[in-house]
């Protein structure tokens, strides 16, 4: 045993060190220990004055001298249930502060909920959530996510978006060369102004906006706000209307 398995039950590191050293002498003057141990006076002097509080250590005076002791074996066990007690009595003391502590953060909250996905399957992710809202706008159709996604994915999305009866208007990059998006009732397109062209897709949907970056490593930034959202709608009936019908 020495003061790293003290360290393990629960004591500070000078608390272990100065109740191991006091441990193998049996008692000790705090000169002593100050000498033995090599450290400042003050080290010694307030760790055992936390180690007697603790019931670890105890002291006798003789010729106006302190001489410590170490107590019993008993005792390392005593202050140990001692904890578990304190433990238990905070982890309760917690517990009941959980209401509290949970409306103070959630007063302090950003109106803003902000997610971020990475991936191709954080995109999947969302363009699901996409469908399922039934209603959507979209800045930028790029050709990108025809390469990241493939045309099997976008042409099953599709699909989907017919069971679900999803209503969409998409505003397209003048260079989207389109292989995968078919002409329905449910579905509108205009094709953007070139000088117009988005390096990202941005889609508003549910009283969200889904900002896709098509990088190496795909990237959506989904916003849950609803100013939010109306601002990129006010945004997407403006680019609507600068843009021509395919």
């Amino acid at each position: 045993m020495d003061d790293v398995d003290l360290e393990r039950l629960g004591l500070n590191k000078n608390e272990a060190k100065v109740y191991y050293a006091l441990l193998a002498r049996g008692q000790a003057t705090a000169q002593e220990l100050v000498k033995a141990l090599g450290v400042y006076r003050n080290i010694v002097y307030d760790n055992l004055e936390k180690l007697t509080e603790k019931g670890l250590v105890s002291f006798v005076v003789e010729k106006n001298k302190r001489k410590f002791i170490a107590e019993q074996p008993s005792a390392i066990v005593e202050f140990l249930e001692e904890k578990e007690r304190t433990l238990h009595q905070d982890i309760e003391r917690a517990k009941n502060m959980l209401p509290q502590i949970s409306k103070l953060i959630n007063s302090h909250q950003s109106a803003h909920e902000v997610t971020i996905y990475r991936g191709v399957s954080g995109l999947k992710n969302v363009l699901n959530e996409v469908v399922r809202a039934q209603k959507s706008w979209c800045i930028g159709i790029t050709n990108e996510s025809v390469k990241i996604l493939g045309e099997t994915y976008w042409k099953n999305y599709n699909l989907k978006k017919k069971e679900y009866g999803t209503k969409e208007w998409l505003l397209w990059n003048a260079d989207f060369v389109n292989t995968v998006i078919s002409d329905n009732e449910l579905s509108k397109h205009r094709i953007l102004p070139k000088e117009l062209d988005q390096v990202t897709e941005t889609i508003m949907y549910a009283a969200k906006v889904a900002i896709f970056v098509f990088s190496i490593t795909p990237i959506v930034i989904v916003i849950e706000n609803k100013e939010v959202f109306n601002t990129f709608r006010k945004h997407f009936d403006f680019l609507w209307g600068l843009s021509k019908p395919r």
